[in-house]
C-alpha cells in the first residue's frame, strides 16, 4: 500500500515513505493563493473548508519542478486545457486527472484522451464525492484510467469540505469499484487522520491512501508514515 501526500500539500511535502502529488495545476496562472488562503480556509465542526480555487504559478512553472518519483497534478477548467496540457506534459510524467475541484465553475473532460496512459506507471482520475456511478464508468472506460481518486472535497456553500464526512462517499466508491472495475487500483482519501483510518480503507478494498488536511498537524501526519 502506498501513501500520497495529496496537493496542494505534495508540493510542499517530501518523505521518502509517501509519493508526493503537486499541484494541481491549469494551464494559465492563478495568482491570489495566499489571499484566498487567509480568506476562506476554515476549520468547522464537520472539517476543514476552503475555496482556494486551484491557484498556482501554471502548468509550464509546474512542469520544471517535476521529479519522477511525484505524481503531477493537472485541473482543466476551460475547454481546450486538456489538448495544452497533452502537448506541454512529457510522456513519462505520473499524471492525475483532477476532474473534481468544487471551487471551479465548470469542468470539462473534452481531450483528456490525448493522455497515452501506457507511458506512465500513475494515470489516476480524482473524483468528485458526488460523482455518479455512470459518470465514474464513462471516465474509466473513455480515458483509460489506471488508478482511481475517490475522493475530492465535498462541494458546499462555503467551498469544499474535507474530513470526515467524506468516508461514506469514499466507501461507496470502494465497493462499487471492487464489484466493477477489480483491476483498477484504488486510492482512498477523506477523513483519514489515524492508522485505524488507514485500516479500515484497506480492509474495505482500497490500494492505497491519500493524506490531505491531516498534514494540517504534523505529529499527526508522522504517525501514519
Amino acid at each position: 500500500m502506498k501513501k500520497f501526500i495529496a496537493a496542494p500539500f505534495g508540493n510542499y511535502i517530501k518523505t521518502k515513505n509517501t509519493i508526493s502529488v503537486s499541484g494541481s495545476w491549469t494551464v494559465e496562472k492563478r495568482t491570489g493563493r495566499i489571499i484566498q488562503i487567509a480568506k476562506t480556509l476554515r476549520y468547522t465542526k464537520k472539517g476543514w473548508v476552503n475555496k482556494i480555487g486551484l491557484r498556482n504559478p501554471g502548468v509550464e512553472f509546474g512542469i520544471t519542478k517535476y521529479r519522477e518519483d511525484e505524481v503531477f497534478s493537472i485541473a482543466g477548467i476551460e475547454k481546450d486545457d486538456w489538448k495544452i496540457f497533452a502537448e506541454k506534459i512529457p510522456e513519462n510524467f505520473n499524471i492525475e486527472i483532477n476532474m473534481s475541484c468544487p471551487n471551479i465553475d465548470e469542468h470539462y473532460t473534452e481531450g483528456i484522451e490525448e493522455f497515452a496512459p501506457d507511458t506512465r506507471e500513475w494515470f489516476i482520475g480524482k473524483i468528485s464525492p458526488i460523482t455518479t456511478f455512470k459518470e465514474l464508468d464513462n471516465f474509466i472506460e473513455t480515458f483509460k484510467f489506471k488508478q482511481i481518486h475517490a475522493c475530492n472535497t465535498l462541494p458546499v456553500d462555503r467551498g469544499g469540505l474535507s474530513g470526515k464526512e467524506l468516508i461514506p462517499y469514499t466507501t461507496k466508491f470502494i465497493k462499487y469499484l471492487k464489484s466493477n472495475f477489480p483491476k483498477i487500483e484504488i486510492i482512498a482519501g477523506g477523513g483519514i487522520d489515524s492508522i485505524e483510518d488507514i485500516e479500515y480503507y484497506k480492509n474495505i478494498g482500497a490500494d492505497h491512501v491519500s493524506l490531505g488536511t491531516v498534514c494540517f498537524n504534523p505529529l499527526k501526519l508522522r504517525k501514519l508514515i
